[in-house]
């Protein structure tokens, strides 16, 4: 799905004043993590609801995105969203030649666009179900990968189907499989459901050396699917997201990767740092984990500076 309408050029806008001020005083407080949690409570909101894109510069490259909601508010103001993960993924990469990057669970592209922003050989497949985010998702990577992409619109799963999409009002980094307590307000979408195999075998990278996965409660599933690259040590790293509530999807996953050679950790931080916790359950306060493969632990220089024994 290469082909894209690029916007047109009245629905966007650059940030306004009182936003790049914003964005200036929060990116330059001598602090890594914490920015973030400022923002929701200084302006949870983007102050002009005009339901204008925008566009912000990333290491030069001028990039689109919507700030009608949770994640794309964040990424206009503070230029990341999950800062820590892109990190990891970004310490994955040292010293290759070019890594193939899955984005599984894309939303608004905040991850494959840190990641490419830093690494500008890094080779994207970002995989993402919503119809409606395609356009902005397309012209950013078009934009950011200059050894190119790949863009799939559908969800991962162990068998090729249709399912209902559950989209919440102002946040569609929450849309889910399984989202308990809908509300009125909330829209439905049907979306496709496309095996991992098939993706990595009609894809010209193959399987994919880095992944992040963010499902909103649906990762066991798209784990299972992912199984041949885990036992066939094609994936390096996996970063993925993991709540409270969700002991047995930890437990499950821990299971199907760990065998393979991989071990866990909980992605910790500090206002000053970033570290990685080893781990066999979850971590309190915990809710970003990283399943690294053994040797690459040991390997990686910059993944090792960021492990805590």
């Amino acid at each position: 799905m290469d082909n894209v309408a690029v916007h047109a050029q009245d629905t966007v806008r650059p940030l306004t004043l009182a936003e790049q001020l914003l964005s200036i005083f929060l990116r330059a407080l001598p602090i890594k993590h914490g920015r973030h949690r400022l923002l929701d409570y200084i302006a949870p909101r983007a102050f002009t609801q005009d339901g204008m894109l925008v566009e912000i510069a990333l290491n030069g490259k001028h990039i689109i995105v919507d700030p009608s909601d949770l994640v794309g508010w964040h990424f206009a103001i503070l230029k990341s969203f999950d800062p820590e993960v892109v990190e990891i993924l970004n310490a994955a990469c040292e010293g290759s030649n070019g890594e193939v990057f899955w984005d599984i669970g894309a939303n608004k592209g905040s991850c494959f666009c840190g990641l490419a922003a830093k690494r500008n050989n890094v080779r994207v497949v970002a995989i993402e179900p919503q119809a409606s985010l395609a356009p902005t998702n397309l012209h950013n990577l078009q934009t950011l990968c200059s050894t190119g992409y790949e863009y799939v619109q559908a969800g991962i799963g162990e068998s090729e189907t249709e399912l209902e999409l559950t989209i919440p009002e102002n946040n569609k980094g929450r849309a889910s499989l399984n989202l308990r307590n809908k509300r009125p307000t909330d829209v439905t979408e049907k979306i496709k459901i496309k095996t991992a195999k098939n993706i990595a075998s009609q894809s010209k990278y193959g399987w994919p050396s880095l992944i992040k996965l963010d499902v909103e409660g649906y990762e066991p599933q798209v784990i299972r699917a992912l199984a041949p690259c885990f036992s066939q040590g094609h994936c390096k790293v996996l970063v993925f997201e993991n709540h409270k509530r969700e002991t047995a999807a930890f437990d499950e996953i821990r299971k199907l990767i760990v065998p393979h050679g991989y071990n866990l950790y909980g992605i910790r931080k500090t206002p000053w740092a970033t570290y990685l916790l080893p781990c066999e359950a979850q971590i309190e306060n915990t809710t970003d984990y990283a399943a690294i493969r053994k040797d690459t632990a040991e390997s990686n220089r910059a993944l090792g500076r960021l492990i805590h024994h």
